[in-house]
């Protein structure tokens, strides 16, 4: 059984290791499903994805409405001053009216690189239909589509334009990471400028406008759910952590938090560590930021310590009678909480390697953990925690596990120096 178990770990650690297609500049028409939600149309390369940004592009909008569409692999964009993106659903067609995507796009828990936009590069006359709509992965999204289950990482820089990683105008999120960093001369945020409802998702890339900005979204028109920002973020007239404006009266968010920095390049009144500016009747319900994230915070959510914010109790409190969030047992998000239903990527560790020791690895009986360690706790492969946190009594501490089931653990250690690092174990 316990040959079994080892097996299987290392099964499920190499589930995430997909097949990636770069794009080479062409199309391929997608040939695979019908469009329903049981069948979806397959996108199985960059050439898919790029004939489907071509017929939304050039009038054939239409037939998107109420169709499903799925990714079966990670995509790299390719994107540099020479191969930038033109966005799906582009505010104006080339050959005029407006242009939308009305249907749903699975990432299918996929990722989208490379995608790269910048005014300032020279571009051909065909991406000049930028400087004609909102800089995003898709530029416009009716109230009823939906992107979910998407990682998208790349660069956004572009004058007088609405600029987000997922989506500018319109639409609803849900299980999206967005890892771009974007600059805009008015509304900038992480995910979307204007959305209708995000949740379940983060934002890791660094913001900057000169107008509206916030870490999740600029706008909000119905409702932000167990959402966080990780990224720093610039405004000007108005910023907040997680949502610059919640737009309507009606809006509501909850179980939210910030731990990005924020700054403003001229004095407001309109800045906050979780929301710039609000409706008096808006909702925000159990939503908190790093008190250190910002100088000077406006009412909305509560400020609190990154030793609080990094707890269980942390967890328990942004859970809120559910079971989305989980506590950091990996140290992927520097010791915050993360999401259940989508593992935040590719987020940097920001102490690493030869501090701490762990040996032997792999074990069966005991390990030793060596380093200046005040305290230390163990974590399995689900985040549970096995050996509850221990104050260390000297440079190296034995712990026994012989009484662990085999497979993948975590010990994560809390140095003299106030920072922390997690390290995996394998149990024979």
């Amino acid at each position: 059984m316990k040959k079994f178990t080892y097996i299987l770990t290392f099964i499920l650690l190499g589930m995430n290791l997909t097949a990636q297609s770069v794009w080479d500049g062409k199309r391929e028409a997608i040939t695979k499903g019908s469009g329903t939600e049981t069948d979806p149309y397959l996108i199985e390369n960059a050439q898919n994805l790029a004939w489907l940004v071509y017929l939304i592009n050039y009038d054939y909008d239409e037939w998107t409405e109420g169709k499903y569409f799925k990714l079966t692999t990670d995509i790299d964009l390719n994107g540099n001053a020479d191969n930038q993106w033109i966005p799906i659903a582009a505010g104006l067609s080339m050959t005029g009216g407006n242009k939308l995507f009305g249907g749903t796009l699975d990432g299918n828990y996929h990722k989208i690189t490379g995608l790269y936009i910048d005014e300032n590069s020279e571009i051909n006359n065909e991406k000049s239909l930028w400087y004609e709509s909102e800089a995003a992965f898709f530029s416009c999204m009716p109230e009823n589509s939906l992107i979910k289950n998407l990682h998208i990482e790349g660069y956004i820089n572009i004058d007088d334009k609405e600029c987000a990683g997922f989506s500018a105008m319109g639409g609803n999120l849900e299980n999206c990471v967005s890892n771009v960093d974007i600059e805009s001369t008015i509304c900038a945020a992480g995910l979307m400028v204007r959305a209708n409802s995000i949740k379940n998702s983060v934002n890791l890339g660094d913001i900057k406008g000169d107008l509206i900005v916030g870490g999740i979204a600029a706008y909000c028109l119905e409702s932000i759910e167990n959402c966080y920002n990780v990224g720093n973020l610039t405004g000007g007239e108005l910023v907040g952590g997680v949502v610059g404006y919640l737009i309507k009266a009606s809006a509501i968010m909850k179980n939210c938090y910030n731990v990005g920095n924020i700054n403003t390049s001229e004095e407001t009144e309109f800045m906050g560590g979780l929301v710039g500016k609000t409706k008096s009747d808006t909702s925000i319900e159990n939503c908190y930021y790093l008190e250190i994230c910002i100088e000077s915070s406006n009412e909305y959510g509560e400020a609190e310590t990154a030793e609080f914010m990094r707890s269980h109790e942390f967890v328990t409190l942004l859970n809120n009678n559910t079971n989305v969030w989980q506590y950091d047992a990996q140290n992927s998000n520097n010791g915050f909480p993360i999401l259940n239903n989508y593992f935040p990527l590719n987020i940097n560790q920001p102490y690493e390697e030869e501090t701490v020791l762990v040996f032997p690895n792999p074990t069966s009986d005991y390990i030793k953990i060596s380093g200046d360690i005040v305290s230390y706790e163990i974590f399995d492969i689900l985040g549970k925690n096995v050996v509850n946190s221990r104050k260390a009594s000297g440079k190296t501490e034995s712990v026994s596990v012989a009484d662990f089931t085999s497979g993948l653990y975590f010990v994560k250690c809390l140095l003299e120096d106030g920072k922390v690092v997690t390290k995996k174990i394998i149990v024979k």
